[in-house]
C-alpha cells in the first residue's frame, strides 16, 4: 500500500508501496527506484507541489457576478490541504498516552453536531398543495366520505416513507467507524482548507439553505460528503438517496443519517391522483426542510455511472429547490457544487459494481470483507465556491439566449452531404425540458432549472482533482498501448501532470515522481504487464483483455474535461487533413496546406453538436461558436496550429470548388509569394499552417486519441441498424446495440460500455436515424425513411468516419 507523509504544510505526498505482492516485488526487486534515480525527468525535479496549485471551484462570474467576488480572496489559496483521516491527540483538546490511544473517540466527541427537524407531520399535512391533492383524491374515491377523521393517514403514510431524521449519536458513531476504516483502505481523504473557509464565511453572507451538488463517482460518495463536513464541525444535509441502495438495514441506516427514499409510486404517472398526493407531499416536505434552514444534498446524476462520464438525471431534485424559492418558502439558497475523485473506486472496475437488484445480506457481508483487504490509494473533495440562486436567477436576463432547435435540422444536413445555415444555432434540450419532474413549473423556469443543472455539473466536473491513475491509465490508453519503458513513461507522467495544471485544473496528489508512479501503477497492476530488461530497465506493457481496456477506459475518461475543448478542435482538424489527402496525392517536402479558420470552426462545431452533452459539458453561458473557438485559440497555444501571415494564397485547384456546394476554405502552398496570385477577388481571411516540431505532432495525436472511443462506437453502430429488427422498445435497442458493440469492438481492443450504446441511440434518435412511433407499452423507435436507404446509412458512417484517426 503506498503510504502517506504529513510534511506540515498542507501538501500530501504519497510514498512508493510496499506490499510483499508479485507485482511490486517484481518493481524492487529490478532495481526501477536506481532507474527512476538515475533518469529522472524534468531535471531531477521532484513533484512536491505543496500549495502552488491552481484553486479551483470559482463559480461563474458571467452568471452569478455579485457572489463571484464575496466569498473569494487571495489568502485562501494559501492555506493548503488537509488529510481529514489523519487524526491524531493534536485535533483533540487532550495530551499524553491515553489521549493518543482515544484520539479517534474523542475526535469525533467533540465535533458541533446540528441535529435535523424530525417532526414536520402537522406542517405537511396543513400545507396547502397537500390539502389540495387529499380534496382530489376525497373526490376520485368510489364513495367519498368528507366527514372521515383520518383523510390525514394516507399523507403520514407517505410522509414516514420519506421522512428522515439526523441522530447526534448514530452520525457519531458511523463517523468513528470510517475514521477506522478509511485509515485502513485509503491513503489519504484530501479537502482544500480555502474551500471550507468558503462554507464558512458563506454561513454568515447568505440567508438560505445550503445546497450540496457533488459529482457521482461511487455509492460511498452518500457517506464522504456528510463525513467531510462532520469533521469541520458544518451543518452535514439530507442526502436524497437513489434507488441503488436495497438492502434495509443500509436503508436504515441512511435514514438516520438524513437520507430521503423517495416512495416507488412517485414514479408512475403522474395524472393519478394518488400520485399528484405523492408528489404534493414529497415537495411540501422538502419546502418544509429548506424553511427550516437545513442542508440538502441532491445528485444530479443516475445512481450507477457505467463510463465514468457525467450525465444530468436528477433535476427534479433541484426543480423543487428551484419551486421553493419561486414560491417565497425560502429567502434565497445556496448552490455548492461538489467534486470528488478517487484514486481506485470501492465497486472495482465497471464490470464488477455491485447489483444492487440481487444483492442479499450474505452477498454485501462477503463484499465488505472483500473490500476491507484491498487498497484503494486516494481520495480529494473538493468544495467549489458557494453561490446565491438569487443572484444567478436575477441574472438571467444576460444568459445565452440563442436560438435552439433540433439537431436533425442542424447537422442531418452536413451527414447528407448538403449544407445548413443553422450549423450555428444551439441545439435543443428536449430531453431535459420535457423531464415529468419539471412538469409543475412554466415553460421559462423549466429551462432556467435545466440551464442551471448544466451549470452545477460542469463546475462541479470541473473543480474535481485529476488522480494520479487518471493520467496514468490515459497514458497506457491513448499514447503507450504497445508497451513503454518505464522511465519514459514516468517522464510522460511528468509531462501530462504539466499539461493538466496549465489548464487550471488541479492533481489530487503530490510527492516525489518515482512514488507516484509505483502508485499508480501498484493501482491498476490488474491492466499492466511488466517486463525485464537487460541494464534494468522495466517495460510497462498494456493488457488488451476486455477487462483490462475497459478499466483503462474508465478511469481515463476523467481526464477528458481538461482536453475537451482541444480534442473536439483536433478532431475537426484532422477531418480537414483527411479531406486533403483525399485529394493531394503529388506531396513534396516544400508543400504546406492552409487551414481556413472559418472551416475549422464549422467542422469543431458539427462535431459538437454530433458529440453527447454530457461529455462536452457545455454550461449555458456558453454558446459552440465560442467553445470551437476556444478549442482552435487552444490549438494555437499548443502550436499544432500556426497563424499564416501571408493571407493572399491561390485555391489549389478550381475544380476542386465544384465538387461541394461551397467554396473550399482550405488551400494547399507551394512557397510563392502574393505576386504569384491571380485571384484578385481572393477575401482576406485567417488561415493556419501546421505546426512541424514532433511535440506539437504527438500530442495532435494524443488529443485526437481521447475522443475515438466514442467516435469509433458511434461509428461502428451506424453500422449495425441493418442488423436490429424494427419496430423495437427503447430499451431493448439500447441493449442490443450494446451486445452488438461489444462484439465489434472485442477483436479490436476497444472499450464498448451500456452508456456509450444508450448515447448513440440518443444521438441518433435526435439526428433523426430513429423515428418515434407510438406502441402498446410505450412508444417504439422506428427507421426512419431517410435511413431505410443504404447509401445514406453509410454517408452517416462517412461523416463520423471523418472525425476518427
Amino acid at each position: 500500500m503506498a503510504l502517506e507523509h504529513d510534511r506540515g504544510d498542507g501538501s500530501v505526498q504519497v510514498s512508493a508501496p510496499k506490499e510483499s505482492t508479485e507485482f511490486t516485488n517484481k518493481v524492487y526487486h529490478s532495481g526501477l527506484l536506481s532507474t527512476l534515480a538515475l533518469n529522472p525527468p524534468s531535471g531531477g525535479v521532484s513533484l512536491l507541489l505543496g500549495n502552488t496549485r491552481p484553486f479551483v471551484g470559482r463559480c461563474c462570474y458571467i452568471c452569478a457576478p455579485q457572489s463571484w467576488g464575496l466569498l473569494f480572496h487571495n489568502y485562501l489559496t494559501l492555506l493548503g490541504f488537509r488529510n481529514v483521516i489523519l487524526v491524531t491527540e493534536t485535533q483533540t483538546r487532550y495530551r499524553g498516552w491515553l489521549a493518543r490511544r482515544l484520539c479517534y473517540f474523542l475526535f469525533v466527541d467533540e465535533r458541533t453536531v446540528y441535529p435535523g427537524v424530525p417532526f414536520l407531520e402537522n406542517n405537511v399535512i396543513n400545507n396547502a398543495r397537500v390539502q389540495d391533492a387529499i380534496k382530489e383524491n376525497l373526490l376520485n374515491m368510489p364513495i367519498p366520505d368528507q366527514r372521515s377523521p383520518h383523510k390525514s393517514r394516507n399523507v403520514l403514510g407517505i410522509l414516514h416513507q420519506i421522512q428522515a431524521t439526523i441522530s447526534p449519536l448514530l452520525l457519531r458513531l458511523t463517523s468513528w467507524v470510517l475514521l477506522k476504516v478509511f485509515n485502513w483502505v485509503f491513503v489519504n481523504l484530501q479537502v482544500h482548507r480555502g474551500q471550507l473557509e468558503m462554507l464558512r464565511k458563506a454561513r454568515e453572507e447568505y440567508d438560505g439553505p445550503f445546497i450540496f451538488l457533488p459529482v457521482r463517482k461511487s455509492r460511498l460518495d452518500y457517506l464522504l460528503v456528510t463525513f467531510v463536513l462532520f469533521c469541520h464541525s458544518i451543518r452535514v444535509p439530507y442526502i436524497i438517496c437513489g434507488e441503488d441502495v436495497q438492502l434495509p438495514f443500509l436503508r436504515a441506516l441512511l435514514r438516520k443519517l438524513g437520507g430521503i427514499f423517495t416512495p416507488q409510486l412517485v414514479h408512475g404517472p403522474r395524472t393519478n391522483p394518488r400520485e399528484r398526493l405523492y408528489q404534493a407531499v414529497l415537495n411540501s416536505y422538502i419546502e418544509e426542510l429548506l424553511n427550516k434552514q437545513q442542508s440538502l444534498e441532491i445528485y444530479l446524476e443516475d445512481p450507477v455511472l457505467c463510463s465514468g462520464r457525467p450525465c444530468l438525471s436528477g433535476l427534479v431534485w433541484l426543480a423543487r429547490v428551484f419551486d421553493a424559492f419561486h414560491n417565497c418558502a425560502i429567502p434565497d439558497a445556496v448552490l455548492v457544487p461538489v467534486g470528488v475523485s478517487y484514486d481506485r473506486i470501492i465497486e472495482g472496475s465497471c464490470l464488477e459494481q455491485l447489483d444492487t437488484g440481487r444483492t442479499t445480506v450474505f452477498a454485501a457481508v462477503c463484499w465488505v470483507l472483500r473490500f476491507l483487504q484491498k487498497r484503494f490509494g486516494c481520495i480529494r473533495v473538493d468544495f467549489g465556491q458557494p453561490f446565491s440562486l438569487k443572484d444567478y436567477v436575477e441574472n438571467e436576463g444576460i444568459h445565452l439566449r440563442t436560438s435552439a432547435i433540433p439537431l436533425q435540422k442542424i447537422l442531418l444536413p452536413y451527414v447528407l452531404g448538403c449544407s445548413s445555415d443553422s450549423v450555428y444555432c444551439e441545439k435543443s434540450q428536449d430531453w431535459l425540458l420535457n423531464n415529468e419532474g419539471l412538469s409543475q413549473l412554466s415553460k421559462h423556469h423549466r429551462a432556467l432549472v435545466a440551464d442551471l443543472g448544466r451549470h452545477m455539473l460542469y463546475t462541479a466536473t470541473s473543480c474535481s482533482a485529476v488522480m494520479s491513475t487518471t493520467i496514468m491509465a490515459c497514458l497506457l490508453l491513448h499514447k503507450h498501448r504497445q508497451g513503454i519503458f518505464l522511465t519514459t513513461l514516468a517522464k510522460d507522467f511528468c509531462w501530462l501532470m504539466n499539461e493538466v495544471l496549465a489548464r487550471h485544473f488541479d492533481v489530487g496528489f503530490s510527492g516525489k515522481l518515482q512514488d507516484i508512479v509505483l502508485h499508480a501503477l501498484f493501482l491498476l497492476r490488474d491492466c499492466v504487464m511488466l517486463r525485464s530488461f537487460p541494464l534494468k530497465n522495466l517495460i510497462v506493457i498494456t493488457k488488451t483483455t476486455r477487462k483490462a481496456v475497459e478499466e483503462l477506459s474508465f478511469y481515463s475518461n476523467a481526464i477528458l474535461p481538461v482536453f475537451i475543448c482541444e480534442a473536439v478542435a483536433a478532431c475537426a482538424l484532422n477531418s480537414l487533413l483527411r479531406e486533403v489527402a483525399k485529394h493531394v496525392t503529388d506531396w513534396d517536402s516544400n508543400v504546406e496546406v492552409a487551414i481556413s479558420q472559418e472551416e475549422l470552426i464549422c467542422k469543431t462545431v458539427q462535431l459538437c453538436h454530433l458529440l453527447p452533452s454530457e461529455i462536452l459539458l457545455l454550461p449555458p453561458c456558453q454558446s459552440v461558436y465560442q467553445f470551437s473557438q476556444e478549442g482552435v485559440d487552444k490549438l494555437m497555444y499548443c502550436e499544432i496550429l500556426i497563424a499564416e501571415e501571408n493571407e493572399n494564397k491561390q485555391p489549389a485547384c478550381d475544380t476542386w470548388q465544384n465538387r461541394f456546394a461551397k467554396e473550399l476554405t482550405w488551400k494547399v502552398m507551394d512557397d510563392f509569394d502574393d505576386s504569384d496570385s491571380d485571384c484578385d477577388e481572393e477575401i482576406w481571411k485567417r488561415y493556419f499552417k501546421l505546426g512541424r516540431s514532433c511535440e506539437s505532432h504527438a500530442f495532435f495525436l494524443f488529443l485526437c486519441s481521447l475522443l475515438q472511443p466514442v467516435l469509433k462506437a458511434y461509428r461502428t453502430a451506424a453500422g449495425l441498424l441493418h442488423k436490429f429488427d424494427f419496430p423495437i422498445e427503447e430499451p431493448e435497442c439500447v441493449l442490443k446495440m450494446f451486445k452488438f458493440l461489444r462484439a465489434q469492438v472485442e477483436e479490436q481492443h476497444e472499450s464498448a460500455t451500456l452508456c456509450l450504446a444508450n448515447s448513440a441511440v440518443k444521438t441518433f434518435r435526435e439526428l433523426g436515424v430513429f423515428k418515434e412511433e407510438p406502441g402498446l407499452t410505450g412508444p417504439l423507435l422506428e427507421l426512419s425513411e431517410t435511413f431505410q436507404q443504404p447509401e445514406n446509412g453509410l454517408k452517416l458512417q462517412q461523416f463520423i468516419q471523418q472525425f476518427s484517426c
